[in-house]
């Protein structure tokens, strides 16, 4: 699995990495050197989005969704589609999208609309902000078919950020971008991080019972987080 990782974050693609350089090189023509410089130290830090900023599983496991005739299923195959999601099955396919997945991200979409923010998180970000920490939104979500609805809820919630990305692999994404702290729920990057170079904080819950973080923080509220990224 670790082995997976080194792939992803090598095998990501040499234009994402010219863009680092890009960026660097527009520092540089609009105010110096040092501002180049300044930019690579700006404190930065990556946050995760459903069960970590919101409480998404909890919507998806709890409200009473009912068959959406635009969906244009029969109510068995709704149910079928429904329950896969429900078990988080993914689909063995080639294809970008198929009708399960369509349906799934439509499913999806109604349960961002009902999430409430963690008890503390807005608070949190809110600080991370007026002590001029840069904000990344990493999520797994397809921002394809949720970028409007991710980018409205944020706004409502006073949930400050400057980039809003999807990553599948959140430590390749964070290990290519040089973001030394992630804040994600996510088995795969607690267990990864730290060999990667990423520090990951996560929010404790049933399923991290018992494992082994290697290294990652778990934490009962978000206020917990700040001396440990020096905020």
């Amino acid at each position: 699995m670790a082995a997976g990782v080194a792939a992803a974050v090598a095998a990501i693609p040499a234009v994402a990495a010219a863009g680092v350089e890009e960026e660097a090189a527009v520092a540089v023509a609009t105010g110096g050197a040092a501002a180049a410089t300044a930019s690579s130290r700006l404190k930065t830090i990556a946050v995760d989005l459903d069960d970590t900023l919101n409480n998404f599983s909890e919507v998806l496991h709890s409200g009473e969704f009912a068959n959406d005739p635009a969906d244009a299923l029969s109510e068995e195959k709704f149910r079928t589609y429904r329950d896969r999601v429900l078990r988080d099955e993914d689909e063995d396919t080639d294809l970008l999208s198929t009708e399960f997945t369509y349906f799934r991200a439509r499913l999806h979409l109604r349960c961002f609309a009902r999430t409430v923010p963690q008890r503390d998180a807005a608070p949190f970000m809110r600080g991370l902000r007026r002590d001029g920490w840069r904000i990344v939104i990493c999520t797994r979500r397809d921002l394809r078919r949720a970028h409007g609805y991710t980018h409205r809820w944020l706004t409502e919630q006073e949930i400050p950020f400057d980039y809003l990305f999807t990553a599948g692999n959140k430590i390749a994404f964070c290990a290519l971008w040089k973001i030394p702290f992630l804040v994600d729920d996510d088995l795969f990057s607690i267990e990864h991080g730290r060999r990667f170079g990423v520090q990951v904080f996560y929010p404790a819950m049933a399923k991290h019972a018992g494992i082994d973080p290697r290294g990652a923080k778990g934490f009962a509220a978000f206020a917990e987080v700040r001396p440990w990224i020096g905020a």
